[in-house]
């Protein structure tokens, strides 16, 4: 037989034995569930909590006029910035400088009146003490005289705000900052009101900039002053701001109350640590709170637990497996009739269910059930507080073998690991 023969029919019997190892492999592992595996491995994990809000500046005063008139004339014009105490508008001042000039000569004539009564009192007390005047006389005098300061106190009064309300046509800057609204021009009335603001412009610090967000009332308690926050702006995709949480509400933000879809918020206030120019009012604004950091955690993917009704605890008493009703009990068959009705707690811990993952047995290819103790979670993994050691093999996936399909002790094989196998024997 010559050698080229011999190779033919080696290569052909190496053929047959790659099909015959491919297809006992396969008959082997026919029940076997295809899954998708992991090794634990310890790491860091960052808890956040998410929300979405607006940015503002840290200090924004509304101008308003205590007084009301037509404007006369405006000091700036929208995005000027602008020092304190700088000119802002000027208001019709006209009646306002009247009332003033009446009530400066109303507090003069009373205070005429003053030194009128004063006189008069004097030249009584000296006909008084001379026996020319009578007492009732002298008690008429001082009452003119008390009733003449009443009335020079009640004038400059009325003058003092007669003052105030002309000074008021005036409005000067509170602080230092950019005309960031212009609500009204020259020739419109501002309606001034105490209760009420009839708000002209608007005055804000750009220099430090905040995000006010709503968080939920199950991720609040979670949230401290100072806590360190990611800050991401719609308008500026590229761009990463960076802040701290100064500030927490007390109160919730309740909406849709006493309905299905009542949801309760309390605001968080997050300072930026830096100012950008490109940065606006108003802009929207995603946060990313840091709640709490770990490391050397072990750490699993969020997709790799679930939960199952706790493994069975089998008995190793031969004896405890046999019917108890074939023993001498002579209750046995009264409690058959009578069953034990279960309490409450014990309806409770049946429908318990633990937390668990699968570890992978990678000498049987079988996994077990685990009970696991999880700790603070990211947006992808789950800390690990007790029942999983790092290099330990867990199954990660699929999301339905592991959700629903997997039990303690199926039998698995990885994912692609049968394909590798044929393309083994082959090569």
């Amino acid at each position: 037989m010559s050698n080229k023969k011999k190779i033919l029919i080696g290569s052909g019997i190496v053929v047959v034995l790659a099909v015959l190892i491919f297809f006992g492999t396969r008959e082997k592992r026919a029940n076997a569930m295809e899954v998708e595996t992991q090794i634990v491995d310890a790491g860091q994990i960052v808890q956040k909590v998410n929300a979405t809000g607006r940015v503002q500046p840290a200090v924004e005063v509304n101008i308003s006029a205590n007084v009301s008139g037509e404007i006369e004339d405006l000091g700036v014009v929208e995005g000027d910035k602008v020092t304190k105490g700088q000119f802002l508008v000027q208001l019709d001042k006209e009646r306002y400088q009247a009332a003033f000039d009446r009530a400066q000569s109303s507090e003069a004539s009373a205070r005429a009146d003053v030194k009128l009564a004063k006189s008069e009192l004097k030249r009584v007390s000296n006909l008084y003490e001379k026996g020319l005047a009578s007492e009732a006389e002298l008690e008429q005098a001082e009452a003119k005289l008390e009733k003449a300061k009443s009335s020079l106190e009640q004038q400059q009064a009325a003058l003092k705000q007669a003052k105030d309300e002309l000074s008021k046509t005036r409005i000067h800057a509170p602080i230092a900052g950019t005309v960031t609204r212009l609500e009204k021009e020259v020739g419109e009335i501002a309606l001034g009101s105490t209760f009420q603001k009839d708000v002209i412009m608007t005055i804000a610090d750009l220099s430090t900039m905040e995000v006010v967000v709503e968080v939920d009332e199950s991720d609040v308690i979670d949230v401290s002053l100072d806590d360190s926050v990611e800050v991401e702006v719609d308008a500026l995709p590229d761009t990463t701001f960076h802040g701290k949480v100064t500030e927490i509400a007390h109160s919730a933000v309740t909406t849709g109350a006493g309905s299905q879809e009542q949801v309760t918020n309390f605001e968080i206030t997050v300072t930026l640590d830096q100012r950008a120019p490109e940065l606006r009012p108003g802009m929207t604004a995603d946060v990313a709170i840091v709640t709490e950091v770990k490391n050397k955690a072990i750490v699993v993917p969020i997709q790799a637990i679930t939960v199952r009704a706790p493994k069975r605890i089998e008995s190793k008493n031969p004896a405890s497996l046999e019917n108890p009703e074939k023993k001498d009990n002579p209750g046995a068959e009264e409690k058959k009739r009578n069953p034990v009705k279960l309490t409450t707690e014990m309806e409770k811990r049946r429908e318990e269910m633990d937390e668990v993952v699968f570890v992978l047995n990678t000498d049987e290819m079988k996994v077990e059930q685990r009970k696991v103790n999880t700790g603070i979670s990211s947006d992808t993994h789950f800390e690990i507080i007790s029942g999983l050691n790092p290099g330990e093999e867990i199954v990660v996936g699929s999301y339905r073998a592991v959700s629903r399909e997997l039990e303690d002790g199926k039998a698995v094989q990885r994912m692609g690991e049968e394909e590798k196998e044929v393309n083994l024997y082959l090569n």
